[in-house]
């Protein structure tokens, strides 16, 4: 009977132990969902987070560019990089579809970037199409300019290749002053064709050989005064891959061209100078002039070494395939002239300003 009775009893606690079993149950069931819950929410704003970085993207080439009307533009694109994703560079997206170079005006090209989380960064280059209202008469100025150096802090120039810093400084103040316009290779190029009109106040700025100076003395202006430069460079001197060269290019205010890959020496007794492109062998010459073609990455224009050139030279140079060729003769660019034989104005020091808009 006491059996029985334990029995029983103990069934009695068992019952009454069953909803307290399972009320415990429910709050640890609920306090895990809340914890994982708030684990699931902090996932999430850790996640949003890493979506709040968004890329970074960087024109090359100018911000501000004017052109005439039928003018030639470059495209020079753009860089993006990304935290999570490294150089997205080729994702970019550009938008040049209200870009009109036949009409005057102001126009934006876009260039966008989305990483990876769905993040956007926007650039914008501003274009500036403008109408030739006074087109040029009498030819173009192209400048010719060896070495600078900079007299405002005791250099001095070692012959009559060399200008004093403080000169050329005048000089583009003058072009900025007066609202010159700088027309590229391929836009003179077409003006010689008589596809193009360019402003009476046009000039193109050359260096010849790369200097150090040029890159020392001149590219600093070149960026100061928002004016792009021309330097014919030996191309088997100067490295083109170059971290500095390609820096320089990416700004939109340097422009390499060729003046040979390896025919700046001698060699051609009793022609003008001896410039090797006057008698190396057709084929070597060639092969010189592609191989500096390649390197630059264009062929849109040469100077002769020293000046030098003849009938075997403007063959190689066609044979080639470059498009313009100026020597050291004297003179603008005017239509009908040997795109292959074209003058420059040679910039002396000592020469007064006034001199020099005279001969512009």
């Amino acid at each position: 009977m006491v059996k029985k009775k334990n029995i029983i009893l103990l069934i009695i606690v068992i019952l009454l132990a069953i909803p307290t079993v399972i009320f415990v149950t429910i709050l640890g069931n609920k306090k895990d969902a809340k914890e994982k819950k708030t684990t699931k929410k902090t996932k999430v704003v850790e996640k949003k987070e890493q979506k709040g970085n968004s890329p970074e993207i960087k024109l090359l080439g100018r911000e501000d560019y004017t052109i005439v009307v039928n003018g030639v533009y470059e495209e020079y694109g753009a860089i993006a990089t990304d935290a999570e994703d490294g150089d997205i560079s080729k994702n970019i997206k550009i938008d040049d579809s209200k870009f009109d170079v036949k009409k005057p005006g102001k126009y934006k090209i876009s260039y966008s970037i989305t990483d990876k989380d769905g993040n956007t960064s926007k650039v914008e280059r501003n274009m500036n199409v403008i109408e030739v209202t006074d087109p040029d008469k009498d030819g173009i100025a192209v400048l010719m300019y060896h070495y600078f150096y900079d007299d405002e802090n005791g250099e001095t120039g070692k012959d009559g290749n060399y200008l004093a810093l403080s000169m050329f400084k005048q000089q583009l103040n003058y072009f900025r002053d007066n609202n010159y316009y700088y027309p590229t290779m391929k836009e003179l190029s077409k003006y010689l064709d008589g596809e193009l009109e360019l402003p009476s106040k046009s000039v193109i700025i050359t260096m010849d050989d790369g200097a150090e100076s040029n890159y020392r003395l001149a590219f600093p202006l070149a960026i100061e005064y928002k004016i792009p430069m021309t330097m014919f460079v030996v191309t088997s001197w100067t490295d083109m891959s170059g971290q500095l060269q390609q820096d320089m290019k990416n700004t939109g205010y340097m422009y390499f061209n060729s003046h040979t890959h390896n025919m700046h020496g001698g060699g051609c007794s009793g022609m003008g100078h001896g410039a090797l492109i006057q008698c190396i062998d057709y084929n070597q010459g060639v092969q010189d002039m592609k191989t500096s073609k390649e390197l630059l990455g264009t062929g849109d224009s040469m100077a002769y070494p020293c000046g030098d050139y003849n009938d075997h030279a403007i063959s190689i140079l066609k044979e080639a395939g470059y498009t313009l060729a100026f020597s050291t003769e004297f003179g603008k660019v005017k239509r009908g002239m040997n795109k292959l034989a074209l003058p420059r104005v040679r910039v002396s020091d000592g020469n007064s300003l006034n001199y020099f808009i005279g001969c512009l």
